[in-house]
Parts: structure tokens; sequence; C-alpha cells
């Protein structure tokens, strides 16, 4: 169980320095209120702390070993964040692969976020590349004598890392910056050397790196176990990432096997317009209605995606989507269909192929009888899965 002090004390602050009344969303990590005033009062504390010692222990000549303490300790933090988002791109697990849902949604009605997780699951090797960049540079942060290579060329990478976040929105902007600032931090000591060796071209020294103690075994103990942790740590993390990346393959080569699985449009639909000697109702509820904008003759089904043998994805005639549950049964071969939003929904149906990439569909949704015979659509019909790189464009383009 963690216990976070600051979860008491931000909310008070909040509401009697700040006046604001309404209940924060404590996700330290998120862009949210709450994230900000945190950083605010320990950026406060911080501040207040810095001038009592300086006052206490003004007769101290410097404090190198407490900044070889520190640097250690930020370095370390650097790496592991890099190492853990880089191997979760270089085995594509933060941007996962573009779904059918996705390739059929408006471009309009897409989020700043969401059209950035696009861009990058768009492309893989993209993708790989920058995790390949923050693995690279986590790495030269922790190799001997590579250190201020390893902090300047974080800060590069860290800075398109932020400017892509500020740029689509994506709501851990405040993190981000706090690994920027950290990079910068590292890189400082040594921005003064490079000016000068690289832009004007004079001699610099070596520099003596502080040590963390008088002790030469202590100095070069904590920094070796440091070191070591780190590669244990990437190490753990490589292996992990790549278990799951091999375990979701895998999942969906199963997926695969299922005959029906991906997208399906529709050619034909037909609805019984009598039920029982009245007007038949709508396909779905009045409560789905208002969830998903269902207007009269906007029920019927424009597509249908499969994702194995037990989930379903309905899109309407307004381009709405409707993830349900699928529950086959082998005796009668006949599929129920559920919707967690609505338990009162309910749909009972048999799902045949009658030839080569086409359905035939036929049962009832919500009461009513409903007939459709759908054709096989490949997502990599789809012009953004043929975005491969050529060297020479094609004339035809």
């Amino acid at each position: 169980l963690q216990i976070d002090p600051w979860n008491a004390v931000v909310p008070w602050i909040a509401l009697h320095v700040f006046h604001v009344e309404r209940q924060l969303l404590i996700f330290p990590e998120a862009d949210y209120l709450y994230g900000y005033l945190a950083h605010l009062c320990e950026l406060t504390v911080a501040l207040a702390a810095t001038v009592v010692w300086s006052i206490l222990d003004r007769n101290r000549k410097n404090y190198r070993q407490l900044f070889a303490w520190l640097t250690l300790l930020l370095r370390f933090a650097l790496v592991i964040t890099l190492l853990s988002y880089g191997f979760d791109k270089i085995f594509p697990l933060q941007f996962r692969p573009v779904t059918a849902e996705r390739l059929t949604a408006k471009v309009g009605d897409l989020d700043l976020f969401n059209m950035m997780w696009i861009f990058m699951a768009a492309s893989k090797p993209y993708t790989i590349f920058s995790g390949i960049l923050e693995v690279t540079a986590g790495t030269l942060l922790l190799a001997p004598r590579m250190e201020m290579l390893g902090a300047v060329f974080s800060v590069a990478v860290l800075s398109n890392v932020l400017a892509l976040n500020l740029a689509f929105s994506v709501q851990v902007m405040l993190f981000s910056a706090h690994l920027l600032f950290v990079a910068a931090f590292l890189a400082m000591p040594g921005l003064n050397r490079i000016w000068r060796l690289l832009v004007l071209r004079q001699s610099v020294s070596p520099v003596a790196t502080p040590r963390l103690s008088s002790r030469v075994w202590v100095d070069q103990g904590v920094r070796i176990g440091v070191s070591a942790l780190a590669i244990i740590f990437g190490g753990f993390t490589f292996a992990a990432n790549r278990e799951t990346y091999l375990k979701q393959q895998a999942e969906a080569a199963e997926q695969m096997r299922f005959p029906i699985n991906g997208m399906w449009e529709a050619d034909q639909f037909s609805v019984a317009s009598v039920v029982g000697g009245a007007a038949a109702p709508s396909l779905f509820t009045e409560k789905l209605q208002r969830e998903y904008h269902v207007s009269p003759g906007e029920d019927h089904w424009h597509r249908l995606i499969f994702r194995g043998t037990k989930q379903m994805i309905i899109q309407f005639n307004n381009d709405q989507f409707d993830r349900v549950d699928l529950t086959p049964d082998s005796n009668s071969g006949m599929t129920t269909v559920t919707d967690t939003d609505d338990p009162a929904w309910k749909a009972v149906l048999s799902i045949q192929p009658i030839e080569q990439d086409r359905l035939s569909i036929q049962g009832a949704v919500n009461g009513v009888a409903v007939s459709m015979t759908m054709h096989r659509k490949d997502v990599r019909d789809f012009p953004l899965m043929q975005g491969k790189f050529k060297w020479i464009k094609p004339d035809s383009q």
C-alpha cells in the first residue's frame, strides 16, 4: 500500500489557497490540476529548504560530493525511464498496430491524441527507430566516460518527445518536460566545453568527475552497483517486452485461424417491418439509441469487424461503433450477441459462409428479424496500410 502525503495536502491547498472547490483527479503523472499543484508544492518546499540549508551550512565551501550523488541518482532514473520507453517501442507495444476499427473511422472525428497514436502506429519502422534512439541515449548515459555524450543525446531525443506531446496534446507533457529538464541538468556542466571545442574550435582539458566519497572503493563500488542495477533492469525490461510482444503475435495468429475473423461490409441488409402485427421497433434499445445517436434508418449494420470468436464490432450507417460480445453455440449453430452497455439488448444470429469471402447472416436483433449478406474487406486494401517505403515514387501516383 503506497501512502502519498500529497494526496491529503494538495486538495487542502487547492481549496484554501486557490479556492478550487471541485474534487481533484489524483493522477500525478498526467497533466491534471493535481499534478501541477503537487509540483508547485514540491518546488516551494525545495526552495524553502534550500534557503534554510544555505543559512545553516553557510561555512561549507562546496557541495561536490552531494552534486555527484544527485547526478548519479538522476542519471540512474533517466536511464531506466529511457530503457523502459525505448524497449516499449522496439517491440511495438506502446503504439500497437492500427486496428480495422481505426481504419474505418473518419479522420475528422479523431482528436489530436488519437491522430498521433495512429501516426506512430502506421509506421512500425519509425516507431522502432524512435525506440532505438531512446535505448541508445540510455546506454550512453550508463557507459563509463560516455555520460556527457549520453546526456546531450538525451536532450535531443527528449526534446522531440516533448514536442510531440505538446503538439498533439498528449497528457504527459509535465512528465516529459521533467525528463527533458533532468537531461539538460546532466548535460549542463559540459555545454561550455562543447561550445568551445565544436564552435570556437578551442582546446579543452580533460574534466575530472566529482567523487562520491574520498574513499576510492566506495566511489567505484557505488557506481558499479548502480550500473549493475540499471543493466539488470534493462535486461529484464527487454525480456519482458519481448515475451509480451511474442504473446500478442501468437494471439493475433490464433484469431486469424477463425474463418470469419476480420472486416466485413454489407451488400444487402433487410429488416422485418412488422413484428406481432405492429410496426417493428429499432434494432437497438432506447438506451443504446441515445448512446450511439442512432436515429430511424441508421440502426442498419454497415460493417462488422470480428475479433476472434468472442468479440464483434458493429458499425452503423451513421459511422458509430458498438462493441458486442459473442457466444457461439456449436450444437445449434447459432451465436448469441450481447452488449455490456445494455443487458436488455440481445441478438441471436446464424452466421454462415456462403462462398469464398462472403457471409450470410440471419436471425433476430432486439426481437426483429434481419437478413444480410456481406463481403470481406481486406485491411491491406486501405491506402494507409500500403504505405511502404519507396525510393522512387510510382508514376501512376
